[in-house]
């Protein structure tokens, strides 16, 4: 059951979104660190592309409604033997079917290994940054403020604004970087317990699942789940455009909006337009579509 959004708690949602934005911060500047400068295809050996993997899972996760939360059954859980209760399975394909093109739902939906709707999910969103489309559909659900109100509560981060423009900042400094990562495998079909305690969805403490409550934490901190390198008064450092060329953020600890770029410069044009479909907006950008290539079922994000 649904707990009520309350002033008390106000504090604790916040703080999980910052957690979630200084995640992603500090996964992205270490891979920019390494491979800004080369021509390296980053692949899901390497721990900062999972780490980037996992915050931006948590931003999809944070807020999400009880009535898309699962619970996982008891052949899987037998996986996760550490936690004495299953972890929660959210799923929010249907909402991502919706700004995605017929041909790339089609072709997530053949994969052979993946055949639940948590693994579409974990697999789209790994395929959408080997595309460099990540931006493009943030942009696109931003854009679709009534299908992100029927998925999540009003505190999520994807709701929040200031919140949404630092995540967006982050997708933009992603262009710089290019990705190769496993998209077709198995052990993408069920959550693990990393992004589900980043976006508040899970206490090891207890091991507890508190489903759409998001309660403060018990625990004195993430960082052994979250795994995060930055400390309390991390600076973003963001790469806009070309390789090289380093922007550096006002500080994230205190504020979530110290960004305001909402540009998707350095989008290939190819790549948007075969796997980004944008709809309910008259704006031209690089994320439109020509709307005869639109199915019907494509804009039908919830059944």
């Amino acid at each position: 059951m649904l707990s009520s959004h309350t002033t008390e708690n106000v504090q604790d949602f916040r703080g999980v979104k910052l957690r979630i934005t200084k995640k992603l911060a500090a996964s992205l500047r270490a891979l920019q660190a390494r491979y800004v400068t080369t021509d390296d295809v980053i692949t899901s050996d390497d721990d900062d592309a999972n780490s980037l993997c996992v915050a931006l899972e948590a931003v999809f996760i944070h807020g999400l409604k009880a009535k898309f939360i699962k619970t996982q059954t008891e052949k899987r859980n037998r996986r996760n033997k550490c936690h004495r209760e299953p972890l929660p399975q959210p799923a929010f394909w249907a909402l991502l079917k919706s700004i995605t093109h017929r041909d790339v739902v089609a072709e997530l939906e053949k994969i052979n290994y993946i055949n639940t709707d948590v693994g579409h999910c974990r697999s789209w969103l790994r395929l959408a940054i080997n595309d460099c489309l990540m931006e493009c559909y943030f942009i696109s659900l931003q854009r679709e403020k009534s299908w992100l109100l029927e998925y999540y509560q009003s505190f999520a981060l994807l709701l929040d604004t200031e919140g949404c423009n630092v995540v967006l900042s982050y997708l933009q400094g992603m262009a710089s970087l290019t990705f190769s990562l496993s998209y077709k495998s198995s052990i993408l079909n069920e959550w693990t317990a990393t992004p589900l305690s980043l976006a508040g969805l899970w206490t090891n403490d207890s091991d507890h699942v508190s489903v759409g409550q998001y309660r403060p934490y018990r625990r004195k901190s993430l960082d052994s789940v979250s795994q995060s390198s930055s400390s309390d008064d991390t600076n973003s450092s963001l790469i806009h455009g070309n390789k090289g060329k380093i922007e550096t953020s006002p500080d994230t600890t205190n504020s979530l909006s110290p960004f305001s770029s909402l540009s998707s410069e350095g989008l290939p044009h190819d790549k948007v337009t075969s796997g980004c479909v944008q709809s309910g907006s008259s704006e031209n950008s690089s994320c439109d579509v020509d709307s005869n290539e639109m199915d019907e079922s494509d804009k039908s994000h919830a059944e």
